[in-house]
């Protein structure tokens, strides 16, 4: 049994190390040759001095082959990595690392000047210059006995409702608890092929990497630059011959959305699972309809319990306006509902928050103990993590989604703080205040202000501010806010006021 993810990859290279682990348009690297590259990075790593145990090194780069080995290369040094997506504006970037203090950066030559802009002053590696390092066996083995189950694996970024992000810190056993489930319920093989969406700082990415490294599937990385061109991703996913999806629901909804399925359907396709917000049954019957023999699960779960922690998988055709239901619950953990008071539901028609317990809970927000405490409680004696999300019991006896409990939208595919987007619009020059609604039936964040600023003034300045996905879709420019007895804007009265023309 392994204790740790190097012992996993480890024994995968031992039965398929000359196959190919990993390939992207540009690069391929069989299980031999990832081992190896990770093992040099974390030479690398130990040998400037950036080894410290348990401490996040910042891996920045596109998503790539080599980047995979650089994020391996960081555990066989004793730290954790944390992926950065270079497509966030440098004012984002520069707020993670100030969070993180990582013990080195290791940054794709081509972004350096975009980390340096971001006043980062701290330790640098070039991915280019490390990839190629030469394995130092005694420093690994001297890290690798400090290894184990409790060990932080990768650290990953979310939304924070004071306006600056929260980094979710997640063990060895975490995911190989998870991971282990995962893959045995729904089947993955050997001879899967695993088509790799999300960005590596994108949880939905952690089942695709870990599916292969358990299994020996290859992994295949599809550029994001691929989802606007539906006839160029269906191309890229029949030449490949991918057999298993699982991606972001916003993913799915580019091909069915787009009549993708006119040009080409990928036969090869036999499993297709869908996470991050509430798939719409108009666009999963378009996959059942041209994939009707593929299996089509329902996953849900944030970030904080590893992935995910229930499944439903969807045994017939879904019809216009159902609703899916969330699942059965993953083995080794516990689902249930809370009322306000704290007391668990479970009545016909009952609303309550989901508190999740058991296996894969997060080690809690690394440098965040308040958060960790406020989110990560103590339940009868059992850790549980709240989750923020509502569900109702359905008639059937099922949980189904109904929304957050406090400001937290799901938005294409990621979890935001309506706060965070608000803060980021009152640090506007021109604007006086400003506030957020979400409409969920078009998939549309709104925002309210108040000020001199002009609406396409102000997009334009958020998206040297905010990343892409937190950006608003439509501004309102109103005169005034009305305010309820509190002081407070009075969010129910937005769709009220009055608009500035």
């Amino acid at each position: 049994m392994p204790e740790n993810i190097l012992d996993l990859l480890e024994e995968t290279v031992s039965k398929y190390g000359d196959e190919t682990a990993v390939c992207d348009p540009a690069s391929s690297l069989t299980w031999n040759q990832l081992e190896s590259h990770a093992r040099g990075i974390g030479s690398a790593l130990c040998r400037e001095g950036a080894d410290t145990a348990n401490m996040p090194v910042a891996v920045f780069a596109e998503k790539s082959c080599a980047m995979l080995a650089a994020m391996f290369g960081a555990s066989y040094a004793g730290g954790f990595y944390v992926p950065i997506n270079p497509e966030q504006p440098s004012a984002r970037i520069a707020s993670i690392l100030s969070v993180l203090e990582p013990a080195a950066v290791i940054v794709q030559k081509s972004l350096l000047d975009t980390l340096n802009n971001t006043g980062w002053k701290g330790r640098t590696l070039l991915l280019e210059d490390v990839f190629d390092e030469t394995e130092n066996k005694y420093r690994l083995r001297e890290k690798r006995t400090g290894i184990n189950r409790d060990t932080p694996l990768y650290g990953l970024f979310t939304s924070g409702s004071t306006g600056v992000p929260k980094c979710v810190l997640i063990s060895h056993g975490d995911v190989l608890d998870f991971i282990g489930h995962f893959t045995e319920i729904f089947h993955f093989a050997h001879s899967d092929v695993i088509g790799n969406q999300a960005p590596f700082d994108f949880d939905v990415s952690t089942k695709d990497i870990y599916s292969s490294l358990s299994t020996g599937a290859r992994m295949v990385l599809i550029p994001r630059e691929y989802f606007s061109t539906p006839a160029r991703l269906i191309d890229y996913l029949i030449d490949y011959h991918v057999t298993s999806l699982t991606w972001a629901v916003s993913a799915l909804c580019i091909i069915s959305g787009l009549k993708g399925f006119s040009y080409k359907v990928p036969t090869e396709i036999h499993r297709v699972m869908f996470s991050g917000e509430v798939m719409p049954a108009r666009q999963l019957a378009i996959w059942q309809k041209y994939l009707p023999d593929a299996l089509y699960v329902n996953l849900y779960g944030p970030s904080e319990i590893t992935c995910n922690c229930t499944y439903e998988v969807i045994d017939h055709v879904v019809q216009k306006g159902e609703k899916l239901a969330l699942g059965k619950v993953f083995p080794g953990r516990k689902v249930i509902l809370l009322d306000k008071d704290g007391k668990q539901v479970d009545e016909i028609g009952a609303e309550g928050e989901i508190a999740v317990s058991g296996e894969s809970l997060a080690l809690g927000y690394y440098h965040n103990p308040e958060q960790t405490k406020a989110h990560f409680v103590m339940r009868d004696g059992v850790r549980t993590y709240l989750t923020g999300d509502l569900a109702m019991i359905g008639e059937d006896g099922k949980m189904y989604f109904a929304g957050r409990r406090d400001f937290q939208i799901k938005h294409m595919g990621h979890r935001i703080e309506l706060e965070e987007v608000e803060r980021g619009i009152d640090s506007m020059d021109g604007v006086e205040r400003s506030c957020c609604a979400y409409n969920q039936e078009r998939s549309l964040i709104i925002a309210y202000y108040t000020g001199t600023i002009d609406k396409r003034d102000l997009h334009i300045a958020l998206k040297n501010k905010l990343p892409v996905y937190m950006v608003p879709n439509r501004f309102v420019h109103v005169k005034s806010f009305i305010l309820n007895k509190n002081g407070k804007i009075d969010r129910k009265q937005l769709t009220n006021l009055e608009v500035v023309q």
